[in-house]
């Protein structure tokens, strides 16, 4: 497994406002990526994921890249860390939308108040070959950052069917890159289906409390089903 070592303090502030999309501004998603946005470029909290960014940077030189975020327990930073990802490559020009397959009020679906299309919405569009234009904004100082929200979709069945890879394949087509922070692995969550249609899946992992067993479980069933090595970030 490659390791990035990293850690994030915690989120505080307050959110913003998007264009097709309201962030609830109490929120941590929006107060996370306000206190994001704000600092400085060689600040702990911007640089914390930049090696895992980098390196997705220059794997996607060639076309579009789509990352998978996932951790083994709750609280583990998914939607810190695939918010991140998505910011700093926002804010380097790169055209990204993040996909939050979470449900429960610290799901994306709960930091937009308003998001079209959600997440059944967007695969039913990309099933019929429409193109997405009107993609929530993630935050209001990422013009070419955008969010989909599960919402209510059944995300196993949109896994299952196929119908979640073609919406990622569709995206790929018009966007540089794709962030999935998908729910964490001890739900029962398969992970590693998504390596069907990501090229890269990421566990957030926390020094002293992440459990190693699931993480070497995780890696053998990638390996076993002939995917590139899980990557992990580790959050102090």
């Amino acid at each position: 497994m490659t390791t990035q070592a990293a850690a994030i303090p915690s989120a505080s502030g307050a959110g913003s406002s998007g264009s097709n999309a309201s962030l609830n501004t109490s929120h941590p998603v929006g107060s996370f990526l306000t206190q994001l946005l704000s600092a400085p470029a060689n600040a702990r909290i911007a640089m914390a994921i930049g090696e895992l960014a980098t390196s997705c940077e220059t794997a996607g030189r060639n076309g579009s890249v789509a990352v998978a975020i996932s951790a083994v327990e709750a609280d583990e930073k998914i939607g810190q860390t695939a918010a991140a990802l998505a910011a700093l490559w926002g804010r380097w020009g790169r055209s990204t939308v993040l996909i939050d397959l979470a449900s429960g009020p610290k799901a994306l679906s709960g930091a937009l108040t308003a998001s079209s299309p959600d997440l059944s919405a967007a695969c039913d569009a990309a099933a019929s070959g429409r193109p997405l234009t009107d993609i929530a904004r993630l935050h209001s100082s990422l013009p070419r950052a955008g969010a989909i929200a599960a919402g209510k979709a059944d995300v196993l069945g949109l896994i299952s069917t196929g119908r979640l890879a073609s919406l990622v394949e569709g995206l790929k087509k018009n966007h540089d890159r794709v962030v999935i922070a998908a729910p964490r692995i001890a739900t029962g969550f398969p992970f590693v289906a998504l390596g069907g249609c990501c090229d890269r899946l990421v566990l957030a992992l926390v020094r002293g409390s992440t459990r190693g067993g699931p993480v070497r479980e995780v890696g053998e069933q990638a390996l076993r089903s002939g995917l590139r090595p899980i990557d992990v970030i580790w959050f102090d």
